[in-house]
């Protein structure tokens, strides 16, 4: 949470300020919508955030407000201002309203509209109306922040958006590592926190809780096998000559993101969350769209089934199918680098909305193009593998070993084979025969 963490210390900071008469009320940020995916640590991070303020965490919800007495709109108003009054009481203090989505914007209310124009007339009256609230920091949070009425955005009322983003793979491991206590102490978490990738804290934790029942119905102690156990993994069903094939297609793919630059946070899982779907993940580096870029880009798309092809004598039909596959994604750059992007050999400046199929119809020359690209690139996986075979085959080994395998682990494995490889061979001396 770089941005909300970076923001929260220095709202910590602002107020420290304002209570010891160093700065007033009117230099303090005053709201601030929190907004991502369910179970990302928006709840977390508002009492965090009270915590490292060193201040009161009111906590009230729209549903709070709700459920008051009968649930008329006057009950409804009331609650709300009730626990603007509470805030008050306890200022300086953070109010937290949470999933304020259920407050529906007036473009959306429907039949309700009226209903919720006033409890919106109402709220902005208590965060930037005739209502003094000097001392109260409002934070809201939402999963849906396209459902928020403009109004309540405004300048002194919500008016700093703070994305809550999904973590990433090291966020993930410090999350598995907090969530375990002192459990596991020793254990690498780096393949656990890939197979992990898309998870929120709150699914880890409930990730964490499973595994744990699993190992007291055993038992015994934790291990990590019951963490991946409890992520659903089915790969003991699988044949093994099957996944074996499936780790060396992978590895391709990871070998070459990092050999050919395009990355530089590779990571590979034999399965995503118990689908029994292998994936290897990066993120391309931020550069300029050049065509030697879409090249490599091109290469390492292909990788999978140039490993397959270099290291079992035949290919199956992996890479291809959907919309997503590696085919589709080489397909896509190869026709957009020559339709869309104008990085063709020949000074080719037209720009066409249409699909490959629709290209090799109508454009036969700049569909030519990209086949020939495609061609060029296919030749370049084929032959970065065979020059990396035994790299590539280290790592579709650990990744049946391990299951999942991060940045550095497989980074670490092709600078180990480079070095065997540059080690000078050791002569025996030969020795005649008397």
């Amino acid at each position: 949470m770089a941005d909300a963490r970076a923001w929260g210390e220095s709202l910590a900071q602002d107020l420290q300020d304002y209570i010891h008469k160093r700065i007033p009320w009117s230099e303090v940020d005053k709201g601030a919508l929190l907004h991502g995916e369910p179970g990302t640590g928006k709840t977390i991070f508002a009492t965090a955030l009270a915590a490292t303020c060193k201040v009161p965490l009111v906590a009230t919800s729209y549903a709070e407000w709700q459920r008051s007495k009968d649930g008329h709109l006057g009950d409804v108003l009331a609650a709300m201002a009730d626990d603007f009054k509470l805030a008050k009481k306890h200022a300086p203090c953070i109010l937290f309203i949470d999933e304020i989505e259920a407050v529906s914007s007036r473009a959306t209310g429907g039949s309700n509209h009226r209903w919720y124009t006033n409890i919106i007339t109402a709220l902005n009256e208590q965060l930037h109306g005739i209502f003094s609230r000097e001392g109260v920091v409002v934070i809201a949070a939402t999963n849906y922040p396209d459902r928020i009425d403009p109004a309540l955005l405004r300048p002194g009322r919500l008016d700093t958006r703070i994305a809550i983003p999904m973590p990433t793979a090291q966020d993930l491991r410090g999350i598995v590592r907090f969530h375990l206590r002192k459990d596991l102490a020793d254990a690498d978490l780096g393949g656990l926190a890939v197979a992990l990738a898309g998870s929120t804290g709150a699914h880890v934790e409930r990730i964490i809780r499973v595994a744990r029942r699993r190992a007291r119905k055993l038992g015994r102690e934790l291990l990590l096998d019951d963490l991946f156990a409890a992520l659903g993994e089915k790969l003991d069903d699988l044949p093994r000559e099957y996944l074996e094939r499936i780790a060396i297609h992978e590895a391709g793919h990871a070998a070459a993101a990092i050999v050919l630059k395009v990355s530089r946070n590779v990571s590979v899982s034999l399965f995503h969350l118990g689908e029994g779907s292998a994936a290897t993940y990066f993120d391309p580096q931020i550069e300029a769209v050049t065509r030697k870029v879409v090249e490599r880009r091109i290469a390492v798309a292909l990788a999978g089934r140039a490993a397959e092809q270099v290291l079992l004598g035949d290919v199956t039909a992996g890479a291809g199918g959907s919309d997503t596959s590696d085919l589709a994604m080489a397909n896509t750059l190869a026709f957009w680098t020559v339709a869309r992007w104008g990085l063709g050999e020949v000074d080719q400046l037209k720009w066409l909305a249409g699909g490959p199929e629709q290209i090799v119809s109508t454009h036969p020359e700049l569909a030519a193009e990209a086949y020939k690209m495609l061609d060029v690139a296919n030749k370049r996986a084929l032959a970065l593998i065979r020059r990396r075979m035994t790299e590539v085959r280290a790592i579709a080994g650990a990744l049946m070993k391990r299951r999942a395998l991060a940045h550095e682990d497989i980074a670490a494995l092709l600078a180990r084979s480079q070095t065997r490889r540059k080690e000078p061979a050791v002569r025996r001396p030969h020795r005649r025969r008397a």
